[in-house]
């Protein structure tokens, strides 16, 4: 970790969010790959493991269909819902680590945040993450499922709801109201925000997605030209445990963003840093 520590509390304009958002992956890049380490990547094992039986069922099934469909359809999906789960686990955990990460280095003096006081902050707010990213994912689905237009607003605005539960104490619903007050004037810039930096880390997860990709490209190739696949179960489970593991690291750049977001919409609204400095100048008066 640098002696040089971030002030999170600032208005920012658009290019200022990238900066301070890869500056302060740069200073703690330590802590943050770490921490992921210890406490996320063993759930993102499990989904890749849960991702690698459902893609090789998937592909076995369609060769299966004739003889007995409904078994195979059955297990296939079984095992996608158990990846989906252990999906929602990942990402809650990721969030968990990274949002009380930045919480922790916020109110540090000497830039020293322990990894262990991190893991028992997330340990306390998991299941309220967990609930929340069901809701909101729900709600953003219905969303989509009316209209897109209204399922893509919605998900922007509700980027910002995992964080302010974390740095406020919000319950769901304060935090679920609270992010369209923060959005409100800032619609364009969070989606133009947000979006870039899912390509960013869309763009890098693909490197850890080729071996899968080609791997499911070449069973699909053999299916075609023989009518049979001779696909492997555990090269298919060891190509899907390093996508996900390499999807759960990359996770860190959208979640420290959103993070840096909603500290600068908060100055922006409320400018709590400037109150503090104004306090500060009238107690030395």
């Amino acid at each position: 970790m640098t002696d040089s520590k971030l002030q999170l509390e600032k208005n920012r304009d658009f290019g200022e969010l990238f900066n301070d958002t890869f500056l302060f992956i740069k200073y703690n890049f330590k802590n943050l790959l770490m921490g992921m380490i210890y406490f996320v990547i063993p759930f993102a094992l499990l989904q890749g493991i849960a991702l690698g039986v459902y893609q090789y069922q998937s592909l076995s099934s369609i060769t299966e269909q004739s003889s007995n469909p409904f078994a195979a359809m059955e297990g296939a999906m079984s095992s996608m819902l158990i990846t989906y789960l252990f999906t929602m686990i990942t990402y809650t955990f990721a969030m968990a680590f990274v949002f009380q990460y930045i919480k922790l280095y916020k109110t540090s003096e000497n830039n020293e945040v322990e990894l262990k006081q991190v893991w028992k902050l997330m340990l306390g707010v998991a299941p309220k993450i967990f609930l929340s990213i069901f809701v909101i994912g729900l709600l953003s689905g219905l969303g989509f499922v009316f209209l897109i237009i209204p399922g893509i607003y919605l998900m922007i605005c509700f980027s910002l709801v995992i964080p302010i539960i974390i740095f406020q104490g919000d319950s769901l619903g304060e935090a679920m109201s609270s992010c369209f007050s923060l959005i409100k004037n800032n619609w364009w810039l969070t989606f133009g925000f947000l979006l870039i930096l899912g390509v960013i880390a869309t763009a890098l997860q693909f490197v850890f997605q080729l071996p899968a990709v080609i791997y499911q490209a070449i069973a699909g190739f053999q299916m075609v030209q023989n009518g049979v696949t001779s696909t492997s179960q555990s090269l298919s489970i060891l190509f899907s445990i390093f996508q996900s593991m390499g999807a759960c690291l990359m996770q860190i750049i959208p979640f420290v963003g959103i993070g840096i977001l909603y500290f600068s919409l908060v100055e922006q609204k409320q400018n709590p840093a400037l109150l503090k400095e104004l306090e500060n100048v009238g107690a030395n008066e």
